[in-house]
């Protein structure tokens, strides 16, 4: 059997954690389909025209399929595919580069799964009330990543103390390893466009 194998680009490392999600939609719906996955850590973070970025993915690990990772801030989604689009075509890219584009950060994506934020805090079992917002109100929230760090914080459950040395940027690049159920960020648009779009190239891949 083959490999697929398939490259990050996104615009800093903490938007990373996208590995563990592309790797839950791979072995959900391909479970006897071998695939590497990585970052193109040569282009990370951003510098320099996007791309050039892709280019020197493509020519350093060779891939089947490049995701591409964006946040919209305060773009139209539309408009952030139409740029990695043109991106793609200005480069000459011969490969499917599949847009990931939440909206506003990928922050919003890690908001829906209370389990998964308690694991990444290091309190799995904890029980205090993390007030999460409503799925159907995540996409509409101004700053994601600000409430996802006071989320793990309160998730953690530390005295004040030792609250001072929780790590919320670590625990935050832990939350989407965790994630088992994936009901609820499937009712996220952009997330379910994602997942669509990724399946959709790994299948033309595959025929």
């Amino acid at each position: 059997m083959s490999v697929i194998s398939i490259s990050i680009v996104c615009d800093g490392s903490s938007d990373l954690c996208i590995s563990d999600l592309i790797q839950s939609v791979t072995d959900s719906t391909f479970p006897d389909q071998a695939f590497r996955i990585s970052a193109a850590r040569e282009v990370i973070p951003a510098h320099g025209a996007l791309g050039n970025r892709l280019s020197k993915a493509y020519r350093a690990y060779e891939p089947q399929i490049i995701v591409c990772h964006r946040d919209s801030e305060g773009i139209s989604i539309a408009d952030r595919k139409a740029e990695i689009d043109q991106a793609s075509a200005s480069a000459n890219i011969p490969i499917p580069v599949v847009p990931a584009v939440p909206v506003r950060m990928i922050e919003s994506w890690l908001l829906t799964n209370a389990h998964a934020i308690r694991c990444a805090a290091d309190n799995r079992n904890g029980a205090v009330v993390l007030n999460l917002p409503r799925t159907k109100d995540i996409e509409q929230l101004k700053n994601p990543k600000e409430l996802l760090f006071t989320v793990l914080k309160t998730a953690s459950n530390l005295p004040p103390l030792r609250l001072k040395n929780f790590n919320e940027h670590r625990a935050r690049s832990r939350v989407a390893s965790f994630i088992e159920d994936f009901r609820d960020l499937r009712t996220l648009p952009s997330y379910k466009e994602f997942e669509n779009l990724l399946i959709a190239a790994i299948s033309a891949h595959l025929t």
